[in-house]
């Protein structure tokens, strides 16, 4: 008993150990490997599956074609990639089973011994350390998704688990930790790996509670820290939530992971793909969606994925010129890189996902004979301007709003439109939740309510804090909404609700031209309170309204015009846009924030401006329409160096989806 006591002692001691080093990482502790996340540059890459073979890469192991693969890659640039031990591969567990599917025990492929206490095939190993080797060799930096039992609409579990939720079943769980475990300590000595990732969207993989997957997800972050304690964990997840009673929020992945990700499909994330993909919306998903999981998350985060699903549905000329965009906008808003999805074109495959999926066959950065693709040319192309700058970091952006989003229903549609209205008015905003202390700001713009409950007492509390603290709080109200002492604290009186739809069409009083329409799914009437009205309806109603609040003031509009900018396809992109955006420039003018550069009236073009050390300003002017544009601006100071594009002291000629890079004295 002593000795067992004994044993068990020194098992608790070690497993504290690995979880006092876990949390130093989990807490902020950059090792050396996490580098590419914390200090390192702006990078590029791509998910990984060789062309020959696809996710079979490691059963139809083909050396040759790794190595002359890798090196194509490395020669345009690429130098971190993602890749994926398939776990039915790695360990493919048979089983001995009983009636009614108990398994009395676990075997090897073929029904052979178990090659160790973890089922993995050493094999496997053997060639996932030569594809290591190779990389390395490339100076190419590898983020390995541990548990890949889902890809590309397929899952790829081992045979015992095929009918069975890999997220909750107890066996399943067992062998996942073993297989975690087994594969870290085999491959946690090699250089090239510089962070280990859950897996490849493994929310996927099951249904599951929230309480069910948070299990999931520390059960095995901590069997890979316990194994490597000096490398960041990355999410791998897709999809994640604002809302904290989602099954997988954002707040959670932060909480169990060391840097978020995106896969930021203009056709799978929604509010998105109502456009080309060289237009505002689908060139700003990355960034926003990004920015959303990083400020409410609390992590570093990057674009794990992202891809334009192949020529059959976006030409090579709109791939190149908004990913352009796209890249500028990522590096601007201090995301870590950007992996394109995938490597190499894979249309000689004939198996699913390849057959029963055909736009998986052309989504590469290179041909099959490695020749490079436009975009690898493209992305090549941003990198080498980026390294001829004389600074190695461009500093972090400053923000000048913060967009609020509710957590108690799906928050991204709504702070998506936000964020769009926000850059077309010349801000820089960060995001919040609502359900949690709010950042210092001059101007805080929150989103519209799809439900009564969307925003709880003590939220709607601390947004009327920020105004009677001194801030300019813009409201976006809508039908659902239930803003409880909105008179005392906003001056408006509502007249009635109901649940019939409305449609208004509305003025400012700044903008006595320009005509907007914005369709709600409920009716809530507003009267005149004692609010300064700035915008009504031909009748007369207010839409958009102003009220001194403490020391700062409450904005209402009455439209939900973040909604509808998801809704709609004509207030993003073209010469004739529904001019949402002019709500939040009232909203600019009144809180009296103010950067180095003034953006006159030209929405497509987004600004960021990123003080540097020298006190100088390095501002980055982005034009996100496929035309040509002239942005008119004003410069709080005299026009510096100009690293690109064409800029003078009043305006900015920008080509197609094309940025401009100078600095402000």
């Amino acid at each position: 008993m002593k000795r067992t006591v004994s044993g068990i002692r020194r098992r608790a001691a070690v497993l504290a150990g690995a979880l006092m080093a876990a949390t130093t990482v989990l807490g902020g502790g950059a090792s050396a490997a996490g580098d590419i996340f914390t200090q390192g540059e702006f990078f590029i890459g791509c998910n990984y599956w060789a062309k020959n073979a696809g996710m079979y890469m490691w059963s139809q192991w083909d050396r040759e074609t790794v190595e002359k693969e890798l090196a194509a890659l490395a020669s345009y640039g690429v130098t971190v990639m993602r890749v994926f031990p398939l776990w039915s591969d790695f360990q493919p567990l048979t089983g001995d089973c009983r009636g009614g599917g108990e398994y009395r025990s676990f075997r090897f492929r073929d029904n052979k011994p178990l090659p160790n206490e973890a089922g993995v095939d050493p094999v496997m190993i053997g060639r996932f350390r030569t594809f290591c080797d190779i990389a390395e060799r490339n100076g190419i930096r590898l983020v390995v998704g541990i548990v890949t039992g889902w890809m590309s609409g397929r899952h790829f579990v081992p045979p015992v688990f095929e009918r069975r939720n890999v997220l909750v079943d107890p066996d399943a769980i067992m062998w996942q930790t073993r297989f975690v475990r087994h594969f870290v300590r085999e491959l946690k000595d090699h250089p090239a790996i510089v962070a280990w990732d859950y897996g490849n969207e493994c929310n996927c993989m099951g249904k599951t509670s929230q309480s069910e997957f948070y299990n999931w997800m520390d059960h095995i972050g901590m069997a890979i820290k316990a194994q490597d304690p000096s490398r960041p964990l990355v999410s791998g997840m897709h999809g994640l939530s604002t809302d904290d009673s989602a099954r997988a929020p954002i707040r959670l992945n932060g909480e169990l992971s060391d840097i978020l990700c995106t896969h930021p499909y203009q056709f799978y994330v929604p509010g998105c793909g109502k456009e080309a993909f060289n237009t505002m919306r689908t060139e700003l998903h990355p960034t926003a969606e990004s920015l959303l999981y990083r400020d409410l998350g609390g992590k570093p985060c990057f674009v794990e994925e992202i891809g334009n699903l192949g020529v059959n549905c976006t030409s090579d000329e709109r791939t190149t010129a908004g990913m352009r965009a796209t890249l500028f906008s990522a590096w601007a808003n201090d995301l870590k890189g950007c992996l394109w999805w995938c490597n190499s074109d894979q249309e000689v495959l004939e198996f699913p996902p390849y057959t029963l999926t055909p736009n998986e066959r052309e989504l590469g950065m290179l041909r099959q004979d490695l020749s490079p693709k436009p975009v690898m040319l493209e992305m090549k192309a941003f990198q080498d301007f980026r390294r001829s700058l004389p600074f190695a970091k461009l500093p972090k952006a400053r923000t000048d709003a913060v967009v609020v989003v509710p957590e108690k229903e799906s928050g991204w549609p709504v702070g998506f439109g936000a964020y769009l209205l926000a850059r077309q008015a010349g801000l820089n905003p960060s995001f919040a939740g609502a359900e949690r202390e709010l950042p210092e700001s001059g101007l805080y713009i929150v989103c519209s309510a799809g439900s009564d409950t969307a925003y709880t007492w003590p939220a709607q509390k601390r947004i009327y804090a920020k105004a009677k603290d001194g801030a300019t709080v813009l409201i976006i109200y809508s039908g659902s909404a239930r803003f409880t002492q909105l008179r005392e604290h906003a001056g408006v009186k509502v007249d009635y609700c109901s649940l019939s739809a409305c449609d208004r069409t509305f003025k400012l009083a700044s903008y006595p031209g320009r005509r907007m329409s914005a369709w709600d799914s409920t009716t809530c009437r507003l009267l005149d309170g004692e609010a300064q009205v700035l915008g009504r309806t031909a009748d007369g109603e207010p839409v958009l309204t102003r009220f001194a609040c403490g020391k700062g003031c409450i904005m209402v509009c009455n439209a939900p015009i973040d909604r509808q900018t998801i809704a709609r396809g004509d207030v993003l992109t073209g010469v004739n846009i529904m001019p949402y955006y002019l709500v939040i420039r009232e909203a600019v003018r009144i809180s009296g924030v103010k950067g180095v550069v003034e953006k006159g009236d030209c929405p497509w073009v987004g600004i960021t401006e990123h003080p540097a050390p020298d006190g100088s300003t390095i501002v980055m002017a982005i034009n996100f329409e496929p035309r040509e544009i002239v942005c008119p601006i004003k410069l709080k100071g005299s026009l510096d160096r100009v690293w690109r594009g064409e800029v003078k002291a009043d305006a900015i000629k920008l080509p197609p989806n094309e940025a401009a890079l100078f600095s402000v004295k």
